[in-house]
């Protein structure tokens, strides 16, 4: 994962509110019910020594009940003294219940473990004549959450069934179907790019009928067609089998997440074998203070254990608080060890990559670097 949406917050002060609040079902009342949850997790906050302009400014976005502001997904949000300085769609299905953490740092290890362990799915189901368009957030353990539905329908009129015979006349008809046909897809595909530039899919799934399928991706521009992959099941016929459908999405998807650990494994093992790559918890401190780490990996459901002292800025690091005393403007603080990774790989422009549960990583945890420490 990413981690420059994020990366600012790290340079920032603290104290932090960090608040998660876990996808449900969207209802009539779901604005009213966050609004009550949220009077739940406030309380906890100021407990926690919360200070009143922190709260304020949460209060700001979940204190009232905004329409149009619900959704199905769940939802991180920092918030500092500053106000609110980080809030975003919590994308993966997992309900790990709502939190509300105050802490030096802002506590986003369990964001970026959600947003690793997902696929973002752009699913289109398509014919001739349009297409729908689903946005879905796909995991293993947790199935396919639908997020949003999108009806294209095409404005070409011509009939898109092809014409029989070989005569003038059916030539020109069919002709004329494939214009149609060409263009009704166009639309799909304008539909599609609009919803990738915020979605930010990492697969665009295609169903549906065969010469639909062939007509919208003919016309996908590069970024989206290196994405693609078609799915034999679906359709947008009346009665088709919405539970076939969901089994290939979710086959393509795991097959994509499959894929894409695998290169990060890859990637691992010759960097590895070209001292680019350490693990274990000592080593992967060593590079993270010294700016050397490109990817920082961590395990699916294993924390990096221990904890770390952490000074006035990200690279002031340490597991004995007097080797920051005299480089620290501020008093050397505890953290958990995966935070304060996190944190200081973020904020030096590393990225995460969530592995697999059996992974075998020492400490539960490793790093591809930028160049090698020495470690």
């Amino acid at each position: 994962m990413d981690l420059s949406r994020t990366r600012e917050l790290f340079e920032r002060p603290g104290p932090f509110a960090t608040v998660y609040l876990e996808a449900r079902q969207a209802e009539e009342d779901s604005a009213k019910q966050i609004e009550l949850r949220w009077r739940d997790l406030s309380n906890q906050l100021r407990e926690a020594g919360a200070d009143d302009k922190t709260l304020a400014a949460l209060d700001d976005e979940l204190g009232g009940e905004r329409p149009g502001a619900v959704t199905g997904l769940g939802r991180v949000l920092v918030a500092s003294s500053e106000g609110v300085l980080f809030d975003d769609a919590v994308e993966g299905v997992a309900a790990g219940g709502d939190v509300a953490l105050w802490s030096p740092l802002p506590e986003l290890g369990r964001y970026y473990r959600t947003q690793g362990g997902s696929v973002r799915v752009l699913l289109a189901v398509v014919d001739q004549t349009g297409g729908d368009l689903y946005q879905v957030i796909a995991a293993n353990d947790e199935g396919a959450r639908e997020l949003d539905e999108q009806t294209v329908k095409g404005d070409a009129l011509e009939t898109v069934h092809k014409a029989r015979g070989q005569g003038l006349g059916n030539r020109t008809r069919q002709n004329r179907h494939e214009m149609a046909s060409y263009q009704n897809a166009e639309e799909v595909v304008k539909g599609i790019r609009s919803i990738a530039g915020s979605f930010r899919p990492e697969v665009l799934a295609i169903a549906g009928e065969v010469q639909g399928r062939h007509a919208v991706r003919s016309q996908l521009p590069g970024d989206l067609a290196d994405i693609v992959r078609e799915i034999e099941a679906g359709s947008r016929a009346a009665g088709a089998s919405e539970d076939a459908l969901e089994d290939a999405l979710l086959t393509t998807a795991g097959e994509f997440a499959t894929e894409r650990e695998a290169q990060v494994r890859q990637r691992f093992q010759e960097a590895k074998g070209h001292g680019n790559a350490v693990e274990g918890f000592e080593p992967v401190l060593e590079a993270a203070r010294q700016g050397a780490v490109d990817t920082l990996l961590v395990i699916a459901g294993k924390e990096v254990p221990g904890e770390l002292y952490v000074g006035s800025s990200p690279e002031q690091i340490s597991t004995d608080p007097k080797n920051l005393a005299q480089l620290s403007d501020t008093e050397p603080v505890k953290r958990p060890a995966e935070q304060v990774l996190l944190r200081t790989v973020g904020a030096l422009g590393g990225n995460v990559d969530v592995l697999g549960g059996g992974t075998d990583l020492v400490d539960h945890v490793g790093a591809i670097l930028r160049f090698p420490t020495g470690s």
